[in-house]
């Protein structure tokens, strides 16, 4: 990114990154709490396992439809009240939560998950595109995990703290210890615990209202990108469009790859380890902290081929084990969040290389694609219930797919007549 019409210091882009970093860990936060109270959610509005599949689907197909419109009104606000507006929306969707639970109104629920989910879209499609091009090209995959880290932070330590309140709570009005509600059957300790879950929901309200209050009054600048040449040689005389950009194209699907991916073999630990399920997301979020500093080193595209191919690898000897060893998969699909920490900005950050005035478009088709989080799941468990190691060879490929991404579809042929004043990336 050798120019922006932004101009800043470097303690003033250190201060937006903290910036954001706070934003992407309050929204880890809100999202996983809505996953983690999944059971209770059932307990409070007696819902069977088939309309409870309405919670994933509301959630995954927001991003379907709400990321084009996302972006386009990012382009007409701009950064500071897109990110505002997206952050507003969840502020409502947590007061919409807090009421559905108290008068048990599923439909309400559902519009509050719309709510919240279409927030955390608008959010991912303008905050990822702006801490990208915050800085040089050369750092911004290393910029993206780092605050990315921080969102993983907070889904780690969300029920953590979901954990403590509801606790305090049911102390307060029972006199009944934490220690004590550990020992309770678990649909009975839900069943307490889903009376007080309204609490999580107003206090988390409060604290994003403040957290508002801030986004309005910090300095955010504006990235005025619209006037930037992109740096694909297109020989096409067609009028250009986002999906002419192979890194773009290509990268779309390596979202929707890792997303599935990622779901995929969580749900498969969520199934016969949960312990190590959490594990696996705290992994990631090591392995975040971690790939900030290796990606300072290490080029995006490599980095990234290089952890999906030992992914690939790792699923290819889960699939090919013996049933003697069978105990031995849930430690090595574990391991395999270390390497899936780095993937999601990576892709992000190669998608929208070099796109110029199309990056935006080219944000919001990235985050679209988060809709795999939906569809591979899907296939994973109906293939499962034949074989869970045949229904692993679709992890395998989507894997696969993002380390042939990274070493060779991220890359394109570039222009060499452009001014520098011309030049995003």
């Amino acid at each position: 990114m050798k120019e922006l019409t932004l101009q800043i210091s470097k303690k003033q882009r250190l201060i937006l990154i903290f910036v954001m970093a706070v934003l992407f860990f309050m929204w880890g936060l809100l999202t996983n709490l809505n996953l983690f109270l999944y059971q209770h959610f059932k307990v409070v509005f007696g819902l069977s396992y088939s309309v409870s599949t309405l919670i994933n689907l509301t959630f995954f197909c927001t991003y379907l439809i709400v990321s084009l419109q996302a972006g386009s009104m990012i382009q007409r606000v701009g950064y500071k009240k897109g990110i505002l507006i997206g952050w507003l929306l969840a502020c409502a969707g947590c007061f919409l939560f807090l009421l559905s639970v108290k008068y048990k109104l599923y439909y309400m629920f559902l519009i509050a998950l719309f709510c919240m989910a279409s927030s955390i879209t608008i959010l991912q499609v303008g905050a990822n595109l702006y801490v990208v091009l915050l800085g040089g090209v050369e750092r911004a995959a290393s910029r993206l995990v780092f605050v990315q880290a921080f969102n993983s932070l907070g889904t780690v330590i969300g029920p953590i703290v979901s954990m403590e309140i509801l606790s305090r709570h049911i102390d307060f009005n029972y006199d009944l210890s934490y220690e004590y509600l550990q020992t309770l059957p678990l649909l009975d300790k839900i069943t307490l615990e889903s009376i007080y879950i309204g609490y999580l929901y107003q206090i988390f309200g409060i604290a994003m209202v403040v957290f508002a209050i801030f986004l309005m009054l910090i300095y955010l600048p504006e990235l005025n990108t619209r006037l930037l040449e992109p740096l694909n040689k297109v020989t096409s005389k067609r009028k250009r469009h986002v999906m002419h950009f192979s890194q773009l194209r290509l990268g779309a699907f390596a979202i929707f790859a890792y997303v599935g991916a990622e779901v995929a073999l969580a749900n498969y630990l969520e199934d016969f380890s949960p312990a190590l399920a959490e594990k696996y997301w705290q992994l990631a979020m090591l392995g975040r902290f971690l790939g900030a500093l290796i990606l300072l080193y290490i080029p995006t595209n490599k980095a990234l081929g290089t952890v999906a191919a030992i992914s690939s690898v790792l699923i290819l000897i889960v699939v090919l084990l013996p049933q003697d060893y069978s105990e031995y998969n849930f430690y090595i699909i574990m391991s395999i969040g270390l390497f899936n920490s780095i993937m999601f900005p990576s892709i992000f950050t190669l998608g929208v290389n070099g796109l110029g005035k199309f990056s935006l478009d080219g944000s919001a088709v990235l985050i679209m694609f988060i809709v795999g989080g939906a569809v591979i799941p899907f296939n994973v468990r109906n293939f499962a219930d034949v074989n869970y190691d045949y229904a692993l060879i679709i992890v395998f490929a989507c894997y696969l797919y993002i380390s042939v991404y990274g070493f060779r579809l991220s890359k394109y042929l570039r222009r060499n007549d452009l001014k520098d004043d011309e030049i995003l990336a």
